[in-house]
């Protein structure tokens, strides 16, 4: 009697632990099927382009750091969900970059290694027409050649994509006046030289 007992008391014991690992087990599961941060860089000339999406929406700390580990630029984008943001190098040395992001799901690193572009490039200059929202983008003469010309606002939202084509000198007002803030210009060649610039 008192073995049946026994084994009725440890049998009861086991399937309790049981049921503990096995609930366990599926909350561990759930925790790892968690959608995590995914980031990529791409290069264009002296512009590097970070991609980003969130697993869920949230303030996003960028920071990128040389080889040195001290940081070159940090900042901060409010309540986003995804973005894909320009940063131009052509001020920095060559070198081993790292791009930092810390956003609600943890931190994200990725590697870049930077160069300077052998090729000399034609310097482009952006005006902005006085009290007005409107920008004169000229480029010295650079032949015959179809050049692209991307505008980023202040949240990075693409305002404008096209194509232009250069006869010699090149000189085009956009207007953007309903638009507010700063906007920045990435202007890339048929061989694959960028540049940016922000007003």
């Amino acid at each position: 009697m008192i073995r049946h007992i026994l084994i009725t008391y440890f049998m009861k014991k086991t399937l309790s632990l049981l049921a503990i690992l096995l609930v366990g087990s599926v909350t561990y599961a759930n925790s790892v099927d968690i959608p995590k941060t995914s980031m990529a860089v791409l290069k264009n000339g002296s512009t590097i382009k970070l991609l980003y999406k969130g697993a869920q929406q949230s303030d996003v700390k960028v920071a990128i750091f040389n080889d040195a580990n001290q940081v070159v630029f940090s900042e901060k984008i409010k309540n986003t969900h995804g973005f894909a943001r320009p940063y131009n190098f052509s001020e920095l040395p060559e070198g081993r970059y790292s791009f930092r992001l810390i956003d609600d799901a943890g931190i994200a690193m990725e590697n870049v290694t930077y160069e300077k572009q052998r090729e000399e490039k034609k310097v482009m200059h952006l005006l902005r027409l006085p009290g007005t929202n409107k920008l004169l983008l000229s480029i010295p003469n650079s032949g015959s050649q179809n050049i692209s010309v991307t505008i980023y606002d202040e949240r990075n939202e693409v305002l404008y994509a096209g194509e232009e084509k250069l006869q010699g000198e090149f000189a085009q007002v956009y207007n953007l006046e309903k638009y507010k803030g700063n906007f920045t210009f990435v202007v890339s060649d048929n061989k694959g030289l960028s540049n940016a610039i922000t007003k």
